[in-house]
């Protein structure tokens, strides 16, 4: 074997013929290298920490991210994400995250809250020379799995340049493929139920050496529909960590900070002293309406702002699902879709993302209160509130999804009669500003007819529309504050036609309470009934007359005035009854035989295809 030695600065160059021997010099020179840069990483890490006595100081003055002490992977990631200069929020949470301390912080929705905690954690595991071997370092944990992923495109833009793993915990996705990955991760994004099921489920999972808590939207997730899971997850972790809370309303209770294992704290409001509770850029209205006047005025508003990006918030997940269902086979003229809890995740994730990326055009998204947390959407427009919020925390959060960092955007509120002095008081009483307006007569149409023969060629849609009744009434009965929501100012018969129903659906629960809902169980629907719920169901319920899409131009916000005329007690035109009278006196006696012969036919040609078919159809929405 012929062996050459000859002598460098630092290394021997050994000639080998063998290529074993080769690799074993190549892991020889990277440990080496390694080793080179442990040591300036660590003389670097020395240099960034010794600049932190700076940051208690009262002339300190941060006009940007390079003035604060962060490391340079750190500011290379902001700089590439085009985030140059601190928000409130920012600057004034910093200064006490970055040195380790518990930080319970508030601000404005739209503030920049998501870099106020990623900042300090990429910091933290950074100064602590975290790698794959040292286990978990970090948990982020959020109420939603949307706010989740966006928060983890975040962290993987800024973050970019360091060497820590990051995964997305999330349900709807798949365990078994988490479960396998999860043990060289550093730092988790998840949901709470996701969470403790891998600490339950996962031996792999070892979180003894956690060096920071994060969670964000803490109001929500400390409030009573998280309260085990986080009690559990909070219990398992160590007590000896870092811990911060943000959302945009501060929560001060003490049994909150004590279940979380705050450590002496320290209290950030970007806005404390501020005039409003929500941006100063943004416009918030309302509105006086029936119950059965809303689903009319949802369909011309957005007739009428065709080029605005709007997301409509409603109660129940099974007013979003109908409300998604027949307004887009109504064909609204811009894009549309739904967004609410009971859909598969491959779904949520894919219309949530294709919303979110649309820009300069039209577009709408009827969605629950899952997407009114931390949720930021480009080029939001218009946040409209079919439904009156369970309270006004829920409210800010809600109109909190346009109008973010510093640009401008709208809000409407939709408001029964019985519920305007109440919640409009209680929205000053937190210093939301918020003006009347009214519906121009003129650009208001009516789509109950439309509706009523939709469920026809789509029967589907009429069971969406009785589970979205039966909901939303449950949910006003069950609401907490009982000053705003009161189920039997509801005229329920009215409501049903509005949603395109010929008869009022049954609500037992309300029947065995003791509320006149109105239905029909004793009724039998009359010729008028048909006349005015369900017109000619010949007709195309999709036509729209010229001189009607003249009128449905985009015509922005000439829809709404203030004024103070009622424009709520227009009457639907109604269609001639002869056509429907001939119709129905022409029809002969059905008897049992009949029946029955009917059912067997349709059973043995189609009726078990058809059942399966709308069977996979309410299992994928619901």
């Amino acid at each position: 074997m012929r062996k050459k030695f000859r002598d460098s600065d630092d290394d021997e160059e050994i000639i080998l013929k063998e290529p074993k021997n080769k690799a074993l010099i190549e892991r020889k020179r990277q440990r080496k290298q390694q080793n080179r840069n442990k040591s300036s990483i660590g003389n670097l890490i020395e240099q960034v920490t010794s600049k932190y006595e700076t940051l208690n100081c009262p002339t300190f003055i941060a006009n940007k991210f390079s003035d604060f002490p962060l490391s340079p992977v750190t500011l290379k990631g902001l700089k590439d994400s085009n985030f140059t200069t601190p928000t409130d929020i920012q600057l004034l949470s910093l200064k006490h995250s970055l040195v380790g301390k518990d930080v319970v912080g508030a601000a404005k929705t739209g503030s920049g809250k998501t870099l106020a905690l990623l900042i300090p954690l990429l910091e933290c595991l950074w100064r602590n020379k975290w790698t794959k071997f040292d286990g978990l370092g970090a948990i982020v944990i959020t109420p939603t799995r949307e706010l989740a992923f966006q928060i983890f495109q975040v962290l993987n833009n800024i973050g970019s340049y360091h060497d820590f793993s990051a995964a997305l915990l999330i349900g709807g996705t798949d365990v078994e493929f988490e479960r396998e990955r999860l043990a060289g991760i550093s730092i988790v994004i998840c949901t709470p139920g996701r969470l403790l099921q891998h600490m339950d489920e996962n031996g792999y999972f070892c979180f003894d050496q956690l060096q920071m808590l994060v969670i964000d939207e803490a109001d929500r997730i400390l409030d009573m529909g998280f309260k085990q899971q986080i009690d559990a997850i909070i219990e398992n972790l160590p007590k000896q960590r870092q811990t911060l809370l943000f959302s945009a309303t501060q929560t001060k209770r003490v049994e909150d900070l004590v279940r979380v294992s705050l450590n002496d704290p320290v209290f950030v409001s970007a806005h404390e002293g501020a005039k409003n509770s929500t941006p100063d850029q943004l416009t918030q209205s309302y509105l006086v309406c029936e119950e059965e006047d809303k689903i009319n005025i949802v369909w011309s508003f957005l007739r009428n702002h065709k080029t605005k990006k709007t997301l409509i918030f409603v109660t129940s997940c099974k007013q979003a699902r109908f409300l998604t269902e027949a307004i887009t086979h109504l064909r609204p003229g811009l894009f549309f879709t739904g967004l609410w809890g009971g859909l598969k995740q491959g779904k949520r994730m894919e219309r949530f993302q294709r919303f979110d990326e649309i820009v300069n055009k039209g577009a709408a998204m009827i969605c629950t209160d899952i997407a009114s947390r931390g949720l930021d959407f480009v080029g939001l427009d218009w946040v409209l509130q079919m439904d009156c919020p369970p309270s006004v925390d829920d409210y800010i959060h809600r109109v909190g999804r346009t109008a973010r960092m510093n640009k401008s955007g709208e809000a409407m509120l939709m408001l029964t009669s019985n519920q305007e002095d109440s919640f409009v008081e209680m929205l000053k009483a937190r210093q939301i500003p918020i003006n009347k307006v009214e519906v121009e007569k003129q650009k208001l149409f009516s789509i109950q007819l439309k509706l009523a023969n939709l469920m026809i060629p789509f029967p589907e849609v009429k069971h969406f529309a009785q589970s979205a009744f039966v909901a939303y009434a449950r949910a006003v009965y069950f609401a907490q504050l009982k000053a705003v929501f009161n189920v039997d100012s509801i005229n329920f018969e009215a409501l049903a036609k509005s949603y395109g129903l010929p008869l009022t659906p049954r609500i037992r629960f309300l029947r065995k309470r003791g509320v006149n809902v109105g239905d029909s169980d004793n009724k039998k629907k009359t010729v008028a009934d048909e006349v005015k719920l369900g017109g000619d169901a010949s007709s195309n319920a999709f036509d729209v007359d010229e001189e009607q899409e003249k009128d449905e131009k985009d015509v922005g916000d000439e829809f709404l005035k203030i004024t103070r005329r009622d424009v709520f007690n227009e009457v639907a035109e109604v269609k001639p009854e002869e056509e429907i009278l001939a119709r129905i006196s022409s029809k002969k006696a059905i008897t049992k035989t009949h029946l029955a012969s009917k059912m067997l036919r349709r059973l043995g040609n189609s009726g078990i295809a058809k059942r399966k078919r709308f069977a996979e159809s309410d299992e994928d929405n619901d």
